[in-house]
């Protein structure tokens, strides 16, 4: 059983905590698939907490349950990837209920606790919240009780690290589908267009589903010209309609002919409920009838049955709606030749609304890319793009045995500026500030960053302790030079005191040690009456 180390100075122990959160966002940035990226987290945490289990689960408040995504555990225990338990059991389950962390000191006294690890004395749970939702937590064990009771606000900061791996991922699935609906898209319309006559178009349709979708059967019941009466156009699959192919289809009859007379797509979960459901096939459970309309007009019915519920899940039924918009044009193509001309232009512009799509799925990609590394204040890089440049320079200066310097600025005095002038006149102060570094610093392979609050990160590739030094010394005097009165300090204006690092990366130092000597000259200067710079050791 993993034993409390000695105990450690609080700055040892901030430096501790740093390099978990640190470590945390190196693995939030990386590539892995997401159950990965969540093994190493509860691994890194239970490292951390010295404690013998820790898991991260998801929580699917739809469907009224938890999952474990991941684990992390020193002793046997029942718990295992993809284990789940409803919500409102357990400590897991309370906090998944109530959305608040839950730290039971001693789990004996503890009227809601399950035994899931023996042997557990204490639990500390933390929930994962994304836009006000509870969507995971964190969970830690340990068989020493009151072991957590120094170690809620970390985990609750790495709860908020591990919400935006969920959140990461939930942007990527959404980028994949959309990148999927494209493509079949183009595919369904390359299809369609490419057949020769009325038949062949349909028929390659309903192929096409059939392949792409666990499906049953699928077919294209198709309206005359009058718009009064369905004919059953195309087929495939197994269905005892399918037999003689052009038979008519009565509009009162079944799901297909609800969807025709209605106008309206057509969800049936459970076609065993479904008074107007006529059986095709035994193996069916539920059916999903679309109107093929084009120019507002329904000119037949795309239906589609499964043996799977989830088949028709809300992602799938939104997709299908979708594709079947699509083959609109092309039936109408291939059944009226005399309006070839006028449909082909409807072709072109369907092309290039997809190009569009495209072209706008890729800006905004794009600008999410941007703004998840711009602070939203100031306009400069936030902690994230420094976190990752520091990752990244580190490595380069290493590999090339350069040089590399950090400077950590912050703002003397700032909370009497935002006391003194109110909060709107102290984000103008950042902004300004921020804009004042940025100009100060030339190169353009140097990077300012807001590291937090009043802070703000310099890295300075290639950069030696007497290069830091100078650089230091202009981004003071351009704060200086803004003149900005500060009547609550007896400088009269803002100012900013520098602490500066320059260290040639090797394996005795890490990047975490690097930040902490920045931060310990930061803190003599502002030790030595602040408007300084103070070098690192």
């Amino acid at each position: 059983m993993p034993r409390a180390g000695p105990t450690l100075s609080a700055r040892d122990r901030e430096a501790r905590q740093l390099a978990l959160i640190h470590r945390v966002a190196r693995i939030a940035t990386g590539a892995l698939p997401l159950r990965d990226k969540l093994q190493r987290v509860v691994l890194a945490l239970k490292q951390h907490l010295r404690c013998e289990f820790v898991a991260c689960v998801a929580i699917d408040g739809a469907a009224g349950r938890f999952r474990c995504e991941a684990l992390s555990t020193d002793v046997p225990t029942m718990i295992h990837v993809g284990y789940g338990r409803e919500i409102g059991s357990g400590v897991v389950g309370e906090v998944a209920a109530t959305g608040r962390t839950l730290y039971v000191p001693d789990v004996g006294k503890h009227p809601n606790y399950i035994e899931t690890m023996p042997g557990a004395r204490s639990e500390l749970c933390v929930p994962v919240c994304h836009n006000r939702e509870v969507i995971g937590a964190l969970n830690a064990e340990c068989r020493r009780e009151d072991a957590f009771a120094d170690s809620v606000d970390l985990v609750a900061t790495v709860a908020e690290q591990v919400a935006g791996i969920f959140a990461s991922e939930a942007l990527d699935e959404e980028q994949r589908r959309r990148t999927a609906l494209l493509g079949m898209v183009g595919e369904l319309m390359r299809a369609a267009l490419e057949a020769d006559g009325l038949d062949q178009t349909l028929q390659r349709i309903v192929d096409f589903f059939l392949s792409r979708f666990r499906l049953e059967n699928c077919c294209v019941a198709l309206v005359d010209d009058a718009g009064e009466q369905l004919r059953l156009s195309a087929h495939a699959g197994e269905s005892v309609f399918h037999a003689g192919g052009g038979r008519e289809w009565p509009p009162a009859l079944g799901v297909i002919g609800r969807a025709f007379r209605t106008g309206d797509a057509q969800y049936v979960a459970d076609v065993g409920t479904d008074p107007d459901y006529v059986t095709g096939s035994g193996a069916v459970v539920a059916e999903f009838a679309l109107p093929v309309r084009f120019r507002d007009r329904v000119i037949g019915v795309l239906n589609l049955e499964s043996a799977h519920a989830e088949t028709f899940d809300a992602s799938n039924r939104q997709m299908l709606s979708v594709l079947a918009e699509q083959i609109a044009g092309a039936i109408h193509v291939a059944g009226i030749n005399e309006r070839l001309s006028q449909t082909n232009r409807l072709v072109e512009e369907k092309s290039a609304a997809l190009m569009q799509a495209n072209a706008r799925l890729r800006e905004v990609n794009a600008r999410l890319e941007r703004l998840s590394h711009m602070d939203g204040l100031t306009g400069i890089a936030n902690r994230r793009r420094f976190d990752e440049a520091l990752t990244s320079e580190w490595r380069r200066a290493a590999r090339h045995g350069h040089a590399l310097g950090l400077l950590l600025v912050d703002i003397d005095e700032f909370k009497q500026y935002n006391d003194g002038y109110g909060h709107l006149a102290g984000d103008d102060a950042l902004r300004r500030v921020a804009a004042a570094l940025s100009g100060a610093a030339t190169r353009s392979e140097d990077l300012v960053a807001r590291y937090g609050g009043e802070e703000f990160a310099v890295l300075l590739p290639e950069t030696g302790p007497d290069e830091a030094l100078r650089v230091a010394g202009h981004l003071r005097d351009a704060v200086r030079r803004l003149r900005l009165t500060h009547a609550h300090t007896t400088r009269g204006v803002l100012t900013v005191s520098i602490g500066v690092a320059s260290v040639w990366p090797g394996e005795s130092l890490s990047p975490a040690e690097f930040v902490a000597r920045a931060d310990r000259a930061l803190y003599r200067a502002k030790a030595e009456g602040r408007d300084r710079i103070g070098a690192g050791e």
